[in-house]
């Protein structure tokens, strides 16, 4: 059974995650075994590990040999994202995590009882990840809060984004991409798959949590969610 919990900028899911088939996408990742190692491939390169974080965009796939694993996804955009791409990760693909950083994530997540919400700062404090977000240029975080606050993303939602903030698509894009590191569309694409996730948490039907994000079809959710995680949207909630 998969347990999630959704923060402002993350996903952290708990789950038996079995064979995904190759992947990428704009989430940057934390992944931990909880009780064994993991087998992964990341851009090419295929080994074992206990716990590892891989950068926005890396082809992977990543699975647990045994037990449960934690998954965090971040968001691109987010300040988490960019410290992992800073801190852990150093400009690289993927780092494998030490023995020492293993067990203080495993001890974290046991002292919580094994609970999401009580365990996610804990965990992300573990790797130096907690803490203030970094300023951004104000029109691209007005561009981020409205995107929050929104329950769908429509297929104008480009000229409501340069009506907020008084720009044209073309110089709203290039900011957004010099900001943030990732194109504008590609990150809109990973906002309408987070929000399919919150509107199924909140309904239990994958047809209305489509719909009400912004897909055509259920049909076209499960494409993204395939291309995205390497599992269709139900394999992911039955794993």
């Amino acid at each position: 059974m998969t347990e999630i919990l959704f923060g402002y900028d993350h996903i952290l899911l708990r789950a038996e995650y079995r064979t995904p088939d190759l992947h990428r996408h704009l989430a940057s990742h934390l992944i931990l075994g909880l009780t064994g190692k993991l087998s992964c491939v990341v851009a090419g390169e295929t080994f074992s590990a206990e716990g590892l974080a891989i950068a926005s965009d890396a082809e992977h796939t990543v699975y647990g040999d045994a037990g449960d694993l934690l998954l965090y996804l971040f968001d691109a955009t987010g300040p988490v994202s960019r410290r992992l791409s800073a801190g852990l990760l150093a400009g690289r693909l993927y780092a494998v995590l030490d023995g020492d950083t293993v067990r203080r994530l495993r001890d974290a997540w046991t002292s919580c009882g094994g609970q999401l919400s009580a365990a996610d700062m804990r965990l992300l404090s573990c790797c130096d990840l907690a803490g203030e977000a970094a300023g951004v240029d104000e029109r691209i975080d007005a561009v981020l809060r409205f995107l929050e606050r929104c329950e769908t993303v429509p297929k104008n939602i480009m000229e409501q984004l340069c009506a907020q903030t008084h720009l044209s698509q073309s110089r709203l894009s290039h900011l957004f991409s010099e900001q943030m590191g990732i194109p504008l569309n590609r990150y809109l694409v990973l906002d309408k798959m987070k929000k399919g996730y919150l509107h199924y948490q909140r309904t239990g039907s994958i047809t209305k949590a489509s719909v009400s994000a912004g897909f055509d079809s259920p049909s076209h959710f499960a494409a993204v969610c395939k291309r995205m995680f390497g599992l269709s949207f139900s394999e992911l909630i039955k794993s």
